[in-house]
């Protein structure tokens, strides 16, 4: 009870920043409404945007941590800033920066999203991870973004667009030629099919998949995986 109460505080604070911030933004003073932005981050964080994006998920979330704890609060309101940043950058027009913003936010609060082993700030993340995705639209992801959205998605029952991330995921490691991470994707997309070949009809169909084209995806990607092993 203790730690939501101090995340639901956490999260006050970050939202009379970001009213403030929006109320720039809505009358057009942007640069100001991204220098408010910029100085609540330093605040509640202790880190600025250049920090932030500088920095890996991996290590943005020891940043955010203590005493080797990730603090959830911190990573929601680091999530919440970062959103705002993206929409700020799509009112400049600088979409590109935009969908980093927007990118940066999804795969931070994804990848937090499975340290809350609890799901006790389900709808926490979620709201946030909507948020995001509409921000980063159809852009490319990174292969770090793409493994930890397939899970999400899966455990949302969405399947086809599980099924979009994965052969997305696979196609940028092979562009990298990361032939060892690829085939680790390929057994847990496999892993994936077989899971969902185990699912009623009316539950695929509802996530956008048929049984055929689970079976087709199966196939597939044991022929991939087939076809790398056989290149040695």
């Amino acid at each position: 009870m203790y730690k939501r109460d101090y995340i639901l505080r956490m999260i006050e604070q970050a939202a009379e920043a970001l009213h403030k911030v929006m109320f720039l933004r809505q009358n057009q003073q942007l640069r100001e409404a991204m220098e408010l932005l910029n100085q609540a981050m330093r605040q509640l964080l202790g880190v600025g945007s250049k920090l932030i994006h500088a920095l890996s998920v991996k290590d943005l979330l020891a940043l955010l941590s203590k005493d080797g704890e990730v603090d959830q609060g911190k990573v929601l309101v680091c999530g919440d800033m970062l959103n705002a940043e993206a929409a700020l950058y799509a009112d400049f027009g600088e979409e590109a920066a935009a969908r980093a913003a927007g990118a940066k936010s999804l795969e931070l609060l994804l990848t937090a999203r499975e340290l809350d082993a609890r799901d006790e700030l389900r709808e926490e993340f979620a709201d946030r991870i909507e948020s995001a995705l509409a921000l980063v639209g159809r852009a490319p992801m990174s292969a770090s973004l793409l493994k930890v959205l397939i899970p999400y998605y899966e455990a949302g029952g969405r399947y086809g667009q599980a099924e979009d991330a994965l052969f997305h995921l696979l196609d940028e490691l092979e562009r990298t030629k990361e032939t060892a991470e690829r085939l680790e994707q390929l057994e847990s997309g496999i892993r994936m099919y077989e899971r969902w070949l185990g699912l009623d009809s009316a539950a695929l169909e509802q996530g956008n998949l048929s049984k055929e084209e689970v079976e087709d995806g199966l196939n597939e990607l044991i022929r991939i995986k087939k076809s790398i092993l056989e290149q040695g």
